[in-house]
């Protein structure tokens, strides 16, 4: 099965093809967002300051795409600003090795690629888009994967390590522009393959010692966005826990992130089937360990419905005030991963064990991305979404993200009005057919159902006792309505016949 689009957001489409050696072939993975999606919130899938790679990278296109730098022009500056960065970062590296020209960089790069015997370099960087790239020369095309490429290195390396920055530097010496552009590295229609990144990052990090993986190094610079914090030091242990290669293959930088987020899951997955017997899960590829990909039919917990929408009973739970009523408490843990989500049947009360989540200014932006790419890339399956919807259930008000702050399950550095709408729209419009949590879900509701069910029976019986007293009430008041008025009538009777009237 693969995806592909067309060109164009009004007329995006997702066309899936049953050919299986077609499946295998293709690469496509770099997706314009479907409208469906784009629609909801267009900031979120549009670069603000900088163009990394084809879809935005000509200023008369990014007008027409986005209308609301098109009318103005206020946007177009900072894409100007940041072309004359990535010259820069690009003239820095250059002199760095040895005073080579972009054209040695770009034949030494090429070479590298080469010798993987994958293809050729332009056709399989191109493969990654999945639209046509013809408007685009081949020399403008290459040309861009290495200056971009090298931006990104660069960028990322004055991020981790401060010494690096020049004193004039317009990035670093802006406040909140390395956000900006975090929020746009971060976006599915501005994406590198990573094969180019990597091949860079290898020939540059000759020229630096001592240098992280580029898998970590990214992860590092990312830490510093609230959603992200946990994805560098998870990620760490996974990696000298598992002796694995740190730098897998990885589709682009927004696949690193999203297997931050799920990867570590897989092994609490991978653990939890071998302590029962199960070891279908332990003979897993190179890449589909690493970046969490092609694991649909791995997962005890999802339940896939193919055509149709997921049964709204497998992934419908109460909010968290009134699974709070009842008597489940909620837990901040520190997991290896944000999703590994448990709860604990007690007698009297349950406890939903949930790592700590800290949404921010960035946050809507990386799972709207992680979403989208979710929905448009037929090797994932649909963590992140279930994710969002799962914490989508718990939240519905002010009350249930106030419970969720207090207990320190949620970090929210948005006002409790905005915290509570993340969640909801995250998922809109989007028919979701795979659940991960359908297994959780159902202890909770079992939980829940069981303590209703107990609360109906102890008041069931509290009115019973009630309706007793009522009719020894009425039994009682009717008895005294009959026996003092006789009783008040005798005794004034034999008080006149003792002491009659003179």
């Amino acid at each position: 099965m693969s995806a592909n689009h067309r060109s164009g957001r009004d007329h995006t489409v997702i066309d899936i093809h049953d050919d299986h050696e077609k499946s295998k072939k293709s690469k496509e993975c770099i997706f314009r967002v479907p409208n469906v999606l784009w629609r909801q919130n267009p900031e979120a899938y549009t670069p603000d300051v900088v163009s990394i790679g084809p879809f935005h990278h000509y200023p008369e296109k990014r007008g027409k795409e986005e209308g609301k730098r098109g009318k103005d022009g206020n946007g177009e500056k900072y894409f100007q600003l940041m072309e004359r960065v990535k010259t820069r970062y690009l003239n820095e590296i250059l002199t760095d090795m040895n005073n080579i020209t972009l054209e040695e960089l770009t034949t030494e790069v090429i070479k590298l690629s080469d010798q993987k015997n994958e293809g050729e370099f332009e056709k399989r960087a191109s493969d990654f888009y999945a639209e046509p790239l013809d408007h685009i020369s081949s020399e403008d095309f290459i040309g861009m994967m290495i200056v971009d490429g090298c931006f990104l290195i660069q960028l990322f390396r004055k991020c981790v390590d401060p010494k690096l920055r020049a004193s004039d530097d317009p990035v670093f010496n802006m406040d909140c522009m390395f956000h900006f552009l975090c929020h746009d590295i971060l976006l599915l229609e501005n994406q590198l393959p990573w094969f180019v990144i990597h091949s860079l990052y290898s020939l540059i990090i000759e020229t630096y010692p001592n240098q992280a993986s580029l898998s970590f190094l990214i992860l590092e610079a990312f830490s510093m966005l609230p959603s992200l914090k946990q994805g560098y030091s998870s990620y760490s242990k996974y990696f000298s826990r598992n002796n694995c290669h740190c730098d897998a293959d990885y589709l682009h930088i927004l696949d690193l992130i999203r297997s931050s987020i799920v990867v570590p899951l897989r092994t609490i997955e991978e653990r939890a089937h071998k302590a029962a017997g199960n070891e279908s899960m332990s003979n897993l590829g190179e890449h589909e360990v690493d970046s969490g990909n092609k694991h649909e039919g791995n997962n005890i917990n999802n339940i896939f419905v193919h055509g149709d929408s997921l049964d709204p009973d497998l992934y419908q739970i109460r909010t968290a005030s009134a699974l709070s009523n009842v008597g489940i408490k909620f837990k901040r843990v520190k997991k290896d991963s944000i999703m590994d989500i448990q709860f604990r049947d007690g007698f009297r009360n349950g406890i939903l064990e949930i790592p700590q989540l800290n949404i921010g200014m960035s946050s809507e932006t990386l799972f709207r991305n992680l979403i989208a790419i979710e929905q448009c890339y037929h090797g994932y399956s649909n963590e992140i979404t279930s994710y969002a919807i799962f914490m989508d259930n718990l939240i519905s008000s002010e009350e249930d993200m106030e419970l969720l702050c207090k207990q320190e399950v949620i970090g929210n550095l948005m006002s409790d009005e905005d915290g509570c709408k993340f969640f909801s729209n995250l998922y809109k419009d989007i028919q979701h057919n795979k659940f991960y949590y359908v297994e959780l879900c159902k202890q909770v509701n079992k939980f829940y159902r069981r303590k209703v069910r107990l609360v109906g029976e102890d008041t069931r019986h509290k009115l019973k006792w009630l309706a007793a007293w009522k009719v020894f009430y009425v039994i009682f008041g009717f008895l005294l309505l009959q026996i003092v008025p006789t009783i008040l009538q005798t005794a004034i009777t034999i008080k006149q016949y003792y002491n009659p009237s003179p």
